[in-house]
């Protein structure tokens, strides 16, 4: 899970579930405590409220046993320091771009640090991220080269007349996923 929340007024922040307080969401922070949550798709504010001190709104579904309540008072205290603004909306960031902003070309980059085979393919990185479903879609078929470039059309279809030792972007060199989307000089520039 790569974006990231900045706290405002908490209606946009899923309490639980989004990566808005530390290093991974509260959920998997606390995951006995998520276990018995009743909504686990419940707002911040729904949570918290709006005013200081917190109301603290967790609706369990069961009371919770000694270990339980260690969790529960160890994330009371975290949030602490805590403060949530009425007026401003939470925004959300995505902390691999300079901007904030999510950008096809980040998120490749951030993958091509892995090795390029599928055994090291990092399918729960993509997967999980909240990227656009049609990004991660894409991601995964380049990933496994099931995109239908020059080479695999003539791997598929022997008989149509393709040019595979041409690039359409550069000219200079076959077109292959490899190339389309590593080593063409038009692609390398996005």
């Amino acid at each position: 899970m790569l974006t990231r929340f900045v706290a405002g007024n908490g209606d946009r922040i899923r309490f639980w579930e989004d990566l808005w307080w530390g290093d991974q969401p509260l959920g998997s922070q606390y995951p006995r405590l998520f276990r018995v949550v009743l909504d686990k798709n419940i707002p911040t504010s729904s949570i918290l409220g709006s005013s200081c001190p917190f109301s603290w709104n967790f609706n369990f579904r069961r009371n919770l046993s000694d270990p339980e309540i260690e969790d529960l008072e160890t994330l009371m205290r975290s949030l602490d320091g805590l403060n949530l603004s009425p007026s401003v909306s939470d925004v959300r960031f995505w902390p691999l771009s300079s901007s904030g902003i999510f950008s096809v070309k980040s998120f490749f980059l951030a993958l091509s640090q892995f090795s390029g085979s599928p055994q090291d393919f990092p399918s729960k990185f993509v997967w999980k991220s909240q990227v656009p479903f049609k990004v991660r879609s894409f991601v995964w078929l380049v990933a496994y080269k099931k995109v239908n470039s020059n080479d695999m059309l003539q791997l598929r279809r022997p008989y149509k007349a393709l040019s595979p030792d041409i690039c359409v972007l550069c000219m200079k060199h076959g077109e292959s996923v490899d190339h389309l989307f590593l080593h063409c000089s038009l692609t390398t520039g996005l």
